[in-house]
């Protein structure tokens, strides 16, 4: 779906709140009609919930059928089934019978073609600007438009508060080279560019930064694309990390975790670079506890090290406690882990309850030492029932095992727990029908 699935975000809300669709910026007429699969003007006949089967799950959708009234694109007079939401949290669209709409669809056939709330989908007497851009496109000159605009993000809220910023570098790498500055409304726009791919970075301002400085786009027919920048005071923390040697740990998964939820403040993760050093850009002002293992995050199970505070403690009670104020940039003093885990490798097999070695059976590893939030780690038994983990001497893991069928498990294994030792044996999972 292109654009169509990259706009989409889904803000979910639990207890006793609904769940609800938002949808990132609308397209423009130009962006929508390059990335349709299908637009056409049609009148809707039908509407009603079907059910949509993908791989082993099932789920309501809505089917509407149109008559199509004006073929627009990669259409055909007659009749056109899409697919939809329910809506809310699906971004389903309200499409009402008798209604005449100008779609846009998406899909890699025409037998599976949806649209959304997120598209310019919507209502024939609201689509002046889009059929003025499409019938216009036989007279238009060659070449594409990027336009975008940038914007300075207040840390309030959802970013309530977003202020245009004008003479902002913007530079473009692609079939032509070139240079351009926002107004004064932070926007711009270049037409007539050659076709091709391009890669567009933003010039950050002092003082200023964002997580994608930089981004590619590709340019097609007479089509346009935009790019569009949130730029944040630029809050840091930037250090150095030590091994017990005294030398540059490279790679090390460094964790920066409120010491309690208050206002916009989350966890932020980085690795060191070859040199040891890691830099925390865009943090929220807040007070944070800085270190290894600090809560677990994707790929936490792999850190090499002990559970290790910034300025190098293991208890959480001596550890600093920083704070950081909005546009503060703050450079640490170096952090020296403990000695290194040893590593070793945790062999096992899985058999069924006559003892006959499964083959393809799931075994999930988890991390139980330091009981931090990283997912376990999933692989599959061999064609001997075989399977195998990189773990840590001295580190407790769970394991357990199962099969599955019809997309439910037929048979598990009890939790298994082992502390490493140094001549590990194999263990031995043993998998019984669920009841």
């Amino acid at each position: 779906m292109k654009l169509l699935l990259t706009s989409v975000l889904f803000l979910f809300a639990f207890a006793a709140e609904a769940v609800a669709c938002s949808c990132a910026r609308a397209p423009q007429p130009c962006e929508a009609y390059a990335d349709a699969s299908a637009v056409f003007v049609g009148t809707v006949t039908l509407s009603t919930r079907t059910k949509i089967k993908e791989g082993d799950y099932e789920s309501t959708k809505r089917l509407v059928r149109f008559h199509v009234d004006r073929p627009l694109v990669n259409v055909e007079a007659g009749d056109l089934e899409i697919m939809t939401g329910l809506g809310d949290a699906d971004c389903g669209y309200g499409f009402r019978l008798g209604g005449q709409y100008l779609v846009y669809a998406y899909g890699d056939d025409k037998k599976t073609l949806s649209t959304s709330i997120c598209t310019r989908t919507r209502p024939l007497s609201h689509a002046d600007a889009d059929l003025e851009y499409i019938s216009g496109l036989s007279k238009a000159p060659p070449g594409g438009t990027i336009s975008g605009e940038v914007r300075l993000g207040r840390s309030s809220g959802a970013y309530e508060r977003l202020v245009p910023l004008k003479d902002v570098r913007i530079s473009f790498a692609g079939p032509k080279q070139f240079e351009v500055k926002t107004d004064a409304e932070g926007k711009y726009s270049i037409s007539g560019l050659p076709l091709g791919t391009y890669k567009i970075r933003i010039d950050e301002p002092e003082g200023l930064s964002t997580y994608n400085p930089e981004q590619e786009l590709k340019l097609t027919g007479r089509g346009c694309r935009g790019a569009y920048f949130l730029l944040e005071p630029d809050t840091r923390i930037t250090g150095k990390v030590l091994d017990a040697q005294g030398m540059p740990a490279a790679d090390v998964l460094m964790e920066l975790v409120p010491v309690a939820r208050e206002g916009e403040t989350f966890p932020s993760y980085v690795r060191t670079d070859k040199e040891g050093t890691y830099v925390m850009k865009l943090v929220r002002p807040g007070r944070y506890y800085l270190g290894v293992r600090v809560a677990g995050s994707a790929g936490a199970t792999y850190v090499p090290y002990p559970q290790t505070y910034f300025p190098g403690v293991k208890d959480r009670s001596q550890a600093n406690v920083i704070t950081i104020t909005e546009g503060q940039r703050i450079d640490l003093d170096e952090l020296i882990l403990p000695a290194r885990f040893i590593d070793r490798t945790l062999n096992g097999i899985v058999v069924d309850e006559d003892g006959k070695r499964v083959a393809g059976a799931i075994v999930w590893l988890k991390e139980r030492q330091y009981d931090d939030a990283d997912m376990p780690y999933r692989r599959e038994t061999d064609s001997e029932g075989k399977f195998s983990y990189p773990v840590y001497e001295g580190i407790r893991y769970s394991l357990n095992a199962y099969v599955e069928s019809g997309g439910r498990q037929v048979k598990r294994s009890a939790p298994f727990e082992v502390v490493i030792a140094s001549n590990q044996e194999p263990i031995r999972l043993v998998l019984k029908k669920e009841k």
